[in-house]
């Protein structure tokens, strides 16, 4: 347990009766936290001490032969090793159900909360496998509504043929019984339900996935090379690697923060009207002039508003939790340990009363939050998903975190592993010759080359600041902002009109904050992680403004093509269009295919020379030009976790993520792309291409082709990066035999699908949308169990 992952094995074995030597000398040989066994034909008159060593303990479940009227069959069993302390569950589970409930408690193993692992083996009968499922999915609940708050592993043979499992999720498929098919769905939605995932991928011999895993943690499966007895080719033996079932979360930082809710604003806006901002600015350059306005406001900070500390250490309670109900709480457990440290009859007489006050007003307390929430969920909507956040506890890190071969144990240090990471997907623009580009002919007779704002335009974009938003990397939250609109838009106006008049960006305002957000997978590993951009207030104001000034001058140039960051134009369009397109061809009996290709961190490897090249070609010119230009250069950005901070790093390509300039520039960036696609359509939402076309014969194909080589001759000439092993397509079409082709991108085959996820749609072949409506049910379900588990 020293490596702090749990591994266990699986397998069906097929009898154990002859092969309790074997199975013994195999364990013998490996080192195995939990063994997990399914049909092992077992009897009384075997005894656990053949089966294994002293390190391990054996929890058996042998079916009652003479019942069932069978020699042999069925059966389960767990051998774990005797450290991690494992407790039966009885659960009054029904003889005829073969399952075997295990709890490891969380002080034994050194986990954070506890264990339970159930083994399961359903028989293959037909008539039986509905009766089967419903009493292994109300034994789940019945674990569950008692340790709601635990993690949980279900793992064995499900004898479900009439389930094809992928990475995407389960597919229904239409074999075997009517009745097994309900059963499959009915298990596999209720522990979607219950927010237990399907891990185990692997098929046998016959294309089958009969041995199922489920958990709401984390796994990683394995097959497994040498079984510890016999294989059965139809039950493929694996191992399952539980990362994190040990992991400790990051202490957050202690450092003391301003609390901007609690300023003096009347003070700070009597001081800073006070001030005359004509002669502090006069004759400073813009960076000089943002430092004036950052000293004076740093000056007003520090004696205006209070310190608070960090109090993650200290209890945390629930958003809906009211004043008084925490009084309660408060009182309660003071009573507790009073009776505990004296015995008095009085203390747990009391005790006992606030215990019930408690339990009265917290449904109370919830009741209203949830009335609360469901009225106001289309108003703040906001309030409802923090909550849900904040019962998954999707925000916290690890206190270990690894980046491939290199660990972090310090938050610092994790900081900078993430640092590391996120600075590998970037380009290498050569920012040194983007001053050669000079102003030149634009396509049409609209350019622009000098921006002017005004103080009253300023004012009203502070006054609409979300007040809710945290900080930049300058520290300073909207609602400071917000409350100093009148007396900051003044001085903001001045260095901004400076900064537009003289094209140079402050930079200052050039560095962001990276926080990085969990995709998938282990979340002590950095490579499972995203991050977004968090920039600063202010600079997200003044490029609003430009924004406003550029987007009417640059839509016009925009293909109709792209969906993505368009007035009007949405995912919704993008799918309608492409949607009809395939429909109507369908429908006289055609075939369409649909290459989608896949960029490799768009928005991140956007050469900026190139970018410059284009804006100049739509009209951009003079100042407003050489003022994007050093908007775009010597940026920096610095990872934030837990209350620690990276070092800053230079950012050598691509626009910022979160800003408001940066999905026009993007747009810009890709404004020409139509011109490589001659014979096929295409359409984009952002950086999601695809390419299609009706098939009639071949040729078809080969005009699909011709786009596709012309298409990466583009993407080489923009430096864009594809990921071919993620490009794939796939044919629309409901006749018995369609014209099959094989399409390559750079000479790679690109892979073909019967399914594909289009901008958050599940497709298939014949546009049935069966599957989308089985993927947006296991949906509703997730958020259903997430909002049960609040209460």
């Amino acid at each position: 347990m020293a490596n702090k992952k749990l591994n266990i094995y699986y397998q069906n074995v097929r009898g154990l009766r002859t092969k309790c030597l074997e199975l013994r000398q195999n364990i013998l040989c490996n080192d195995y936290d939990v063994i997990v066994l399914t049909e092992t034909w077992l009897y009384g008159g075997i005894f656990d001490k053949e089966l294994c060593d002293d390190r391990y303990e054996v929890f058996r479940f042998d079916r009652d032969l003479v019942a069932s009227g069978k020699v042999t069959g069925g059966g389960v069993i767990i051998i774990i090793r005797r450290t991690l302390g494992a407790i039966r569950l009885d659960l009054n589970n029904c003889a005829c159900t073969e399952t075997l409930w295990l709890k490891m408690p969380a002080r034994l193993c050194s986990a954070t909360v506890d264990l339970h692992i159930c083994v399961v083996y359903v028989p293959p009968d037909p008539r039986r496998i509905p009766f089967h499922t419903d009493t292994i999915i109300s034994m789940t609940r019945s674990v569950i509504d008692n340790n709601p708050n635990d993690n949980y592993l279900i793992i064995g043979d499900f004898n479900l043929p009439c389930v094809s499992w992928d990475d995407r999720g389960p597919m229904f498929l239409k074999r075997g019984s009517v009745e097994i098919q309900n059963a499959s769905m009915n298990l596999i939605e209720s522990f979607e339900y219950f927010g237990l995932k399907q891990y185990n991928l692997q098929k046998n011999y016959a294309g089958n996935t009969l041995d199922l895993v489920f958990s709401n943690l984390s796994l990683s499966i394995d097959h497994c090379s040498t079984a510890l007895v016999g294989v059965d080719r139809a039950h493929p033996p694996f191992t399952v690697n539980i990362a994190d079932l040990f992991i400790v979360p990051l202490q957050e930082s202690n450092t003391p923060r301003h609390n901007f809710r609690k300023a003096d604003y009347e003070k700070i806006n009597a001081h800073l009207i006070s001030l005359n901002w004509n002669s502090l600015l006069h004759r400073k350059t813009v960076d000089e002039s943002v430092d004036v306005l950052y000293t004076v406001i740093h000056d007003c900070i520090d004696q205006y508003v209070p310190l608070r500390f960090n109090r993650s250490a200290k209890r945390t309670y629930p958003k809906w939790y009211s004043p008084a109900l925490i009084k309660i709480v408060k009182e309660k457990d003071k009573a507790h340990k009073r009776w505990k440290r004296y015995k008095n009859k009085l203390d747990y007489d009391e005790f006992s009363m606030l215990r019930a006050r408690e339990r009265k007003v917290q449904k109370q307390c919830f009741a209203n939050f949830t009335k609360s929430s469901e009225e106001n969920i289309k108003t703040h909507p906001k309030i409802f998903w923090s909550f849900i956040k904040g019962m998954r506890c999707e925000s916290k890190y690890p206190k270990c975190m690894s980046l491939g071969n290199v660990k972090f144990s310090d938050g610092k240090e994790i900081c900078d592993g993430f640092n590391a990471f996120f600075k590998g997907v970037f380009g290498n623009s050569d920012n040194s010759s983007i001053t050669s580009v000079c102003d030149g002919n634009s396509m049409g007779t609209n350019t622009l080359s000098s921006i002017q704002t005004s103080t009253e335009t300023v004012k009203k974009l502070l006054l609409k600041l979300d007040t809710n938003k945290g900080a930049g990397s300058d520290g300073i939250p909207p609602i400071f902002w917000s409350k100093c609109a009148n007396t900051l838009a003044l001085p903001l106006n001045l260095i901004f009109n400076r900064s537009l008049l003289e094209g140079v960006f402050p930079q200052r305002w050039k560095s962001s904050h990276i926080i990085p957000i969990h995709k998938k997978g282990s979340r002590s590993k950095i490579e499972n992680y995203r991050g977004i951009s968090i920039l600063n207030v202010v600079a997200k104001l003044f490029e609003s403004i430009v924004y406003n000034i550029m987007q009417p001058v640059i839509a016009p140039y925009i293909p109709d093509s792209q969906h993505g960051f368009m007035k009007k134009r949405s995912t919704v369009t993008n799918l309608a269009c492409f949607s009809t397109y395939v429909l109507e061809n369908m429908e006289r009996g055609g075939q369409v295919d649909v290459i989608y290709t896949d960029f490799e961190k768009a928005f991140d490897r956007v050469d900026h020379v190139t970018l410059i090249n284009k804006l100049n070609a739509l009209g951009i010119h003079g100042d407003l030009l050489r003022w994007i230009r050093s908007y775009l250069t010597n940026r920096s950005q610095a990872v934030v976790v837990g209350g620690y901070r990276s070092d800053f790093i230079s950012v050598p390509s691509g626009v910022p993520q979160g800003s408001h300039l940066g999905p026009l520039l993007f747009n810009v960036y890709l404004y020409d792309i139509g011109s490589c696609i001659k014979y096929s359509n295409h359409l984009l939402y952002a950086d999601d291409k695809k390419i299609f076309l009706k098939i009639r014969n071949l040729g078809d194909c080969e005009l699909i082709q011709n786009d596709l080589n012309s298409l990466y001759n583009y993407y080489n000439k923009n430096f864009i990066t594809v990921n071919i092993s993620k490009c794939e397509f796939i044919t629309f079409s409901r006749k018995k035999d369609p014209i099959t082709y094989t399409y390559k991108f750079n000479g790679i085959p690109i892979k073909k699908t019967n399914t594909v996820k289009d901008l958050g749609i599940h497709l298939d072949s014949k546009m049935n949308l069966s599957e989308h409506i089985n993927y947006t049910g296991l949906c509703v379900l997730r958020l259903s169990e997430s909002v049960r588990y609040c209460r």
